[in-house]
């Protein structure tokens, strides 16, 4: 039987102090404020910076039809106790995986102002957990700038393993750039969030 991917109105993650939800119309003005910023917008890979407004008014004209075909899933993050728009994070670039389900490509960034509040790795852990869960992912992957390891520290305290170096063209910046590539498998998931006793045999070495 066949997995049922959750549709717009269905997709909210909570965590202990954030909110996401599928991008909606009155995001973009937010949203590209924060992308503008260009400690935020030169880490990024394909969106410009300055972002236009109507740029990101694309990414939401866009978000049903791709999380109707279950291919990216662009959310907004907000504060929970204010309601602010404090991030974008998703999962995007789908890959069919056969048996062992799919994969997407993890990714967030923050408005600067509320850096230094462990909310990156609060974001990725429940946006992991999510994933694996609700859409039954078979692996996640992820990337940062090689030049931004507060991002990688991020990632890794979410649990992903670094993988490679690659060099991976960045838009804002108009030119290749090293790219530190981390990953994360069903096992490796497994071996974090359920305990011993409940893991699948292949997944009680996992480190």
């Amino acid at each position: 039987m066949a997995h049922t991917l959750p549709g717009m109105s269905d997709i909210v993650i909570e965590t202990a102090r954030l909110i996401m939800r599928p991008l909606a119309p009155g995001d973009a003005e937010a949203l590209a404020a924060i992308a503008s910023d260009e400690r935020v917008g030169l880490m990024l890979g394909l969106v410009p910076c300055p972002c236009s407004v109507e740029h990101a008014e694309g990414w939401i004209t866009n978000a049903p039809e791709q999380i109707a075909a279950g291919t990216d899933y662009p959310l907004a993050v907000r504060d929970k106790e204010t309601g602010t728009i404090i991030a974008s994070a998703g999962l995007d670039e789908m890959v069919e995986l056969g048996a062992s389900g799919r994969e997407y490509e993890l990714g967030y960034w923050f408005d600067p102002a509320y850096w230094g509040r462990g909310l990156a790795t609060e974001c990725t852990v429940g946006l992991r957990d999510w994933a694996f869960e609700v859409l039954k992912t078979g692996r996640l992957r992820a990337t940062c700038l090689q030049s931004n390891p507060a991002s990688a520290k991020v990632l890794e305290k979410a649990g992903f393993h670094f993988t490679n170096t690659t060099l991976r063209y960045r838009a804002a910046r108009g030119e290749n750039a090293l790219c530190d590539n981390f990953r994360m498998d069903k096992p490796r998931w497994d071996s974090l969030t359920r305990p011993a006793h409940l893991r699948p045999p292949h997944a009680r070495k996992a480190s």
